[in-house]
């Protein structure tokens, strides 16, 4: 669901903040901004040089890295980021490429790497098969990278994802996308029903702790029974991270299309003449915005477009004017044009 900018609080404050400082053209500030990333532009000593947005909700760019800096942009699961260089205070400064150039700062927790080996995770629950995302805590003494996982039922909804379950991988198990759609070399077992409407309890071993509750659903959870003996099932729980452990009692039988389906990033593109939705839902008078546009925020410019774009008026003062923009859908963000880069949309057209 796309959020509509207008009816965000976050923004409505930060943008009455910035007509009131005059941070928009030639007016003096006295806010300091920090909007671009560190001058080196690169990764720290073994990171990946690209990561993925992960699934979130709320504004994912930010002027910088302080736990004051104002938001400006939202992005779309899925869409890659550059990496610019090192987390400070829980955030990566990033480029977004594309129609509309972006440079931010994005915090960790809404950014991710997908896995290129399958295995159990040390000390966690989880079982990792290759194309799994995970998402980046931190790298360790090691070089490898402390991450979370978060098993997917693949049913969508709030109550998809289970953990988050913290370990460790090895950082040459980290890539920047997915080299198909699963893993087919995981271990087969049998297809079991868990019952309909009811938590089920997970251990880690028979008789042994609770490592995680199943939610009550209806149709209920499939999942895959790797062993069985003395009333207890060894199962592989979801569609990838997956949940291993153990649980107690007799399952019906199920079959492999009722295991759920691995979940997949919005497409991004528009087509030709389309507006893209994040637009297309604010009010306020429309606009199609010149190619090679430059946008400010804070009196620093904080992307360009290489693509026409559509945008919508949140406010003006003098030349200046408060505007929502995006060339697709995935990514949009708020800034400062001047007025001769805007040409207005008629009504209904």
């Amino acid at each position: 669901m796309i959020r509509s900018m207008r009816h965000s609080a976050a923004f409505l404050g930060l943008f009455l903040l910035q007509a009131l400082v005059g941070c928009g053209g030639g007016g003096s500030s006295t806010a300091t901004v920090t909007t671009t990333p560190p001058p080196n532009g690169q990764p720290p000593a073994g990171w990946p040089t690209v990561l993925v947005v992960a699934p979130g909700t709320g504004p994912a760019l930010y002027a910088a890295s302080d736990d004051g800096a104002p938001p400006f942009g939202y992005l779309t699961e899925g869409v890659r980021v550059r990496i610019d260089g090192a987390p400070v205070n829980g955030r990566v400064p990033v480029t977004v490429g594309g129609q509309l150039v972006v440079h931010g700062w994005v915090p960790l927790t809404r950014l991710q790497a997908y896995v290129t080996q399958r295995g159990r995770i040390e000390g966690t629950p989880a079982y990792l098969g290759i194309n799994d995302p995970v998402g980046l805590i931190s790298r360790s003494a090691d070089g490898s990278f402390r991450v979370e996982i978060r098993p997917r039922l693949g049913r969508g909804g709030p109550n998809d994802a289970l953990g988050p379950f913290v370990g460790s991988v090895p950082a040459d198990w980290l890539a920047d996308h997915p080299a198909g759609e699963g893993d087919t070399g995981l271990t087969p077992g049998e297809y079991r029903r868990l019952p309909a409407g009811t938590e089920v309890p997970v251990y880690d071993r028979p008789n042994g702790t609770v490592i995680a509750r199943l939610p009550a659903l209806d149709p209920p959870i499939t999942v895959v029974v790797i062993r069985a003996r003395d009333g207890w099932n060894g199962v592989r729980v979801g569609v990838g991270p997956f949940l291993v452990g153990f649980i107690q009692g007799e399952l019906e039988t199920s079959s492999a299309d009722q295991l759920g389906e691995r979940p997949e990033p919005p497409a991004t593109a528009v087509g030709e003449g389309e507006i893209p939705e994040r637009i297309a839902v604010e009010e306020g008078a429309l606009f199609r915005v010149t190619p090679g546009t430059r946008i400010r925020f804070y009196g620093e410019e904080v992307a360009r477009l290489r693509g026409r774009g559509w945008a919508r008026e949140m406010s003006r003062q003098g030349d200046d004017v408060d505007i929502y923009v995006a060339v697709d859908d995935g990514v949009a963000v708020r800034g400062i044009v001047g007025n001769a880069a805007l040409e207005r949309v008629p009504a209904g057209e």
